[in-house]
């Protein structure tokens, strides 16, 4: 009997369902458009319910899609987004949903930056303070809306709120909550000093517990299993922070092994055996003695969406021939001569990570640029950015001869190759388009076959059918970027202040 396991993966734009076989083998993925409600500037929002009903629906369907007895579907993993917020009220019903995205902070950021209790959150948190960042936003409810903070009964992670809809059980697990801003790397836990910093103390009941990610949380409800088709008692795993997921998809979540996210956000991550050091963006636990060294800020493929929707909606809406608008700005791109006058893009429309905000600029139009130049300049600019992370993580040490990307950059032969060419290195592309839903899937599919046949050491491992696409990076190319990258640097320090 062939057994299968059931990844989703929710991030910032879509929910997604996906089947895999027991050798890693994507056999069909449902995905569901996840929008974002923007009530106010800088406010990006999730309705809660809609979230489990784009989830249940996604799963139904893929379930329906592939006509696998429902009898070897036997493990469930879910992936979310890191950071924002996913409230429950104190009858664990949906009380607020922040995005990743949310900017509404900002201000309390640049606050908290100037406080003298900077340093105890940046030493403890190795990460500081950032506007969607988990305790950033605890601590601006707190400040600005009071009695929405007071109603606070679970404060849940994406991925811990669908467990939660589909198991009635509430738990995180390391990814996430290290990478939250809430958890003290000095003391490996969830510090009182640390909460008082953020003035927060009292949120500190309210998290759940944390758990390994592929230990079992509960199983399929009766109620999710006459939505879905999953059956009741379907073990169902703690699950996995989104950008964790896809290193372990990647193949590339063993010591030393790097691995780039290009979606909504802009991540960049390499493993480790030692706490990274304060000036890398993030650190994450991967396990005892492992962490992710993590570089990132939402200057990524992001940006493009925003284009396509802004200014190609038209040619979305004429194609007849099956072509997306993205293939046919993979094709189109290929016949772009390299050459000093395109156009340069910094790609902060949703700003940044760091201590400032900046706005994004498209430079050195000419009459003669064409809308494919412009698109050009987008793709260009979101590996620059990426390179700015790599350039940080080289900067501390972190060696990389190869680099596993995924996001929607990976499926464009176009963008891979402009990554291996711009960050000098190989790029290697999975097999499967859904890497963080494959991530988790197979880790929660391990988890319950070690389970079931009683052998531990099988927990931690993701073995799948290893089948990629390799990019490997042209000398000439490289030159013509790197000039490229120096000018795009020093237009960014000198528009810093307009």
């Amino acid at each position: 009997m062939t057994s299968y396991a059931l990844g989703i993966d929710c991030g910032n734009t879509a929910v997604k369902a996906a089947l895999f076989d027991e050798n890693g083998v994507e056999i069909a993925t449902v995905a569901n458009n996840y929008p974002t409600h923007i009530p106010k500037p800088d406010y990006t929002e999730a309705d809660l319910d809609e979230c489990w009903e784009l989830c249940a629906d996604a799963i139904r369907r893929v379930m329906e899609k592939t006509k696998v007895d429902r009898n070897h579907v036997v493990a469930v993993g879910c992936s979310g987004h890191g950071n924002g917020l996913y409230l429950l009220d104190t009858n664990r019903a949906p009380l607020l949903g922040i995005k990743s995205l949310d900017s509404r902070a900002q201000s309390d950021v640049e606050r908290l930056q100037k406080s003298t209790l900077f340093s105890v959150i940046n030493r403890k948190n190795h990460q500081g303070v950032w506007s969607s960042q988990t305790a950033v936003l605890l601590h601006w409810l707190k400040r600005h809306q009071r009695e929405t903070y007071e109603q606070i009964g679970e404060v849940l992670f994406c991925k811990d709120y669908l467990n939660f809809k589909l198991t009635g059980e509430c738990a995180t697990e390391w990814g996430d909550i290290t990478a939250s801003g809430l958890f003290d790397f000095e003391t490996d836990s969830v510090s009182d000093e640390l909460l008082g910093a953020y003035d927060i103390a009292d949120i500190k009941t309210k998290l759940p517990d944390t758990l390994e990610s592929n230990q079992v949380i509960g199983g399929i409800t009766s109620e999710v299993s006459e939505l879905t088709g999953l059956n009741i008692g379907t073990p169902v795993i703690a699950g996995l922070f989104d950008v964790v997921a896809c290193a372990y998809g990647s193949e590339a979540h063993h010591l030393g092994e790097t691995s780039v996210v290009a979606g909504t956000w802009n991540i960049n991550q390499i493993v480790t055996d030692t706490l990274p050091p304060q000036d890398i963006f993030m650190a994450c636990k991967l396990g005892k003695d492992r962490y992710l060294a993590i570089e990132a800020s939402t200057c990524s493929a992001s940006n493009l969406e925003w284009l396509v929707q802004r200014f190609f909606t038209e040619q979305i809406d004429k194609s007849s021939s099956g072509e997306s608008v993205f293939e046919r700005f993979n094709r189109q791109l290929e016949d772009v001569e390299l050459n000093h006058a395109l156009p340069l893009f910094h790609p902060y429309l949703y700003g940044s990570t760091g201590q400032s905000s900046p706005s994004a600029n498209l430079i050195g139009l000419k009459g003669w640029h064409q809308d494919i130049h412009i698109v050009y300049a987008f793709y260009e600019g979101i590996v620059f950015a990426h390179l700015e992370h790599i350039n940080r993580l080289r900067s501390a040490g972190y060696k990389m001869d190869s680099v596993a990307i995924s996001g929607g950059a990976s499926r464009s032969d176009y963008w891979c190759q402009l990554f291996a060419d711009i960050l000098n290195v190989e790029i290697k592309v999975s097999s499967s388009n859904e890497v963080g839903a494959k991530g988790v899937a197979m880790l929660a599919l391990n988890s319950v076959t070690a389970l079931l046949s009683n052998d531990r050491s099988l927990m931690d491992k993701v073995q799948t059918k290893r089948s990629q696409r390799l990019f490997r990076p042209s000398d000439e190319r490289h030159e013509f970027y790197e000039a490229r990258f120096k000018k795009y640097c020093a237009l960014k320090e000198l528009l810093a202040d307009v």
